[in-house]
């Protein structure tokens, strides 16, 4: 008996229904809304956990908080930006239904990948922080 493999959320993705494809670009504005609230506490935090352990002040904290600052700042905006723009093509082709459809398809699986990609990286620097203050707060 063979098994049967179920289509891809991908897949299932380009080919849903544009009202679909809206929700999930509004949860990722929504995600990246709750992540920079995220960063602004992780930044709070490593500032105080400086002024309590001076060891915190280490290359690595440092490494930690610039890759933080840059993240908040620079690429949490930038893939905001890139959302809402994707969102206004949206909203011109469901007032222009010449337009074409399936290149907004396309877009949207490509920002798809690039905003798990950013998330990755995300919860990669939370585990760094987690980490610097789990092993700081021992000594």
């Amino acid at each position: 008996m063979e098994k049967l493999l179920a289509p891809s959320r991908s897949t299932f993705l380009l080919e849903a229904p544009l009202e679909v494809l809206h929700e999930e670009s509004l949860e990722w504005l929504d995600e990246i809304e709750f992540c920079k609230d995220e960063a602004a506490f992780f930044y709070s935090l490593i500032l105080k956990r400086a002024k309590e352990l001076p060891l915190l002040k280490t290359k690595q904290a440092k490494n930690v908080e610039s890759h933080l600052i840059y993240f908040s700042a620079e690429r949490m905006d930038d893939m905001k930006i890139e959302i809402s723009s994707h969102e206004k093509f949206l909203s011109r082709i469901i007032d222009r239904p010449d337009l074409d459809e399936q290149l907004y398809r396309k877009r949207h699986k490509e920002i798809s990948q690039k905003f798990h990609e950013f998330m990755q990286e995300f919860r990669q620097m939370k585990r760094k922080i987690f980490e610097l203050v789990k092993i700081r707060s021992k000594k």
